[in-house]
């Protein structure tokens, strides 16, 4: 585990074009997106894409791990976050058996500055089922900062006419806070204090060993959830590929280990643009779903203790890096390299299924 703690501002591009005097506004994404990390491991160095991977990969706050808002929560009147119920669709056209409700008329949808983040400890409590948890304001550690610049003609010293953009940066740290970027990454060792670039317009950030990442284990039952901690790619759009798009029913396989499952229930946020760059220029641009999405599910088939084995803390996105969806071995199951879809697993007790 590798915490990244920028030297100065960073950027991070999001998929729309950016060109001086057209698409003359560049925002920055934050965190980035999974796939980023490769580039600043591989960077300077003789390794291959395939020898490194990138598994958890996310913020640290106050030398804290952080997580996304889980999406199956609301954020009430007293600032703290509270897991919403699950209510059964009744004769709905929803597509599946549950839906998600809040608890209380009180609770409401309040804009929270770059989004609400659990820390680790509170983010343990929502594993393993707890009704209501207090929340950190990324906003509070990171600030946007926007630079104007245009475009300059070398031969006549003197700038382009109309040629003119804006560039949006991130700088990681507040007066009270501290806010730095972790990543697991296999295959590569790096020495204290290496220095890296990172995201766009190559901006430096100086990289040390973190520390290790300790998140509950779950119970084994009948039924339970999966976080999203990082965005992940589903051949279907919201579904993964091995679920069924019409029984909403499938089968996940790894080594000697399956489980059959029922998806009865998802929370998931607005799809985001994955795209990005590279030296043979623009990749493949796809739809994630968002981190924090959480998908409910009935174990129908295998062993209970198979459901942590296959899924706690593990990438299962189906993207594969250079195999695209279709690749071989599709009924053995590989998990992505290249850390989206990092998932956990929640407790869901059979008392909430009413």
């Amino acid at each position: 585990m590798y915490k990244l703690e920028a030297v100065d501002t960073v950027i991070f591009r999001e998929a729309n074009s950016f060109d001086a005097g057209v698409h003359f506004h560049s925002s920055s994404k934050f965190p980035p997106y999974p796939a980023t990390y490769a580039g600043v491991f591989k960077e300077g160095t003789s390794l291959k894409d395939r020898d490194i991977k990138i598994g958890f990969n996310g913020v640290m706050l106050d030398d804290e791990y952080a997580f996304p808002q889980p999406l199956d929560t609301v954020i009430t009147q007293q600032n703290t976050l509270q897991k919403m119920k699950l209510v059964k669709a009744g004769e709905s056209s929803h597509e599946l058996p549950y839906t998600l409700s809040s608890i209380s008329n009180e609770n409401k949808k309040t804009h929270i500055s770059e989004g609400a983040y659990l820390k680790a400890n509170d983010f343990n409590r929502y594993l393993l089922g707890d009704e209501t948890y207090p929340f950190t304001v990324l906003g509070d550690y990171i600030t946007r900062e926007l630079h104007t610049g245009i475009k300059m003609d070398y031969e006549k010293h003197t700038t382009v006419e109309g040629m003119w953009y804006t560039e949006e940066s991130i700088r990681l740290k507040s007066k009270t806070h501290t806010c730095a970027l972790v990543a697991q990454v296999e295959g590569v060792n790096l020495q204290e204090n290496s220095i890296k670039k990172i995201g766009a317009n190559t901006r430096l950030v100086k990289i040390n060993k973190a520390k290790e990442l300790n998140i509950v284990k779950p119970k084994a039952s009948r039924y339970f959830k999966l976080y999203f901690a990082t965005p992940a790619i589903f051949k279907h759009g919201w579904l993964p590929r091995w679920i069924n798009p019409d029984t909403k029913e499938g089968t996940f396989r790894h080594k000697r280990r399956k489980v059959r499952v029922k998806l009865i229930a998802a929370a998931i946020g607005k799809a985001v643009p994955i795209g990005g760059y590279s030296k043979n220029g623009p990749r493949e641009m796809h739809l994630a779903i968002p981190a924090g999405s959480v998908y409910y599910f009935e174990l129908l088939e295998g062993e209970v203790q198979n459901i942590e084995k296959i899924f706690h803390q593990k990438c299962i996105s189906d993207f594969r890096h250079k195999l695209g969806f279709d690749y071989k071995w599709w009924d053995r199951l590989i998990y992505c390299d290249r850390g989206f879809g990092y998932t956990f697993v929640g407790e869901v007790k059979e008392e909430e299924l009413r």
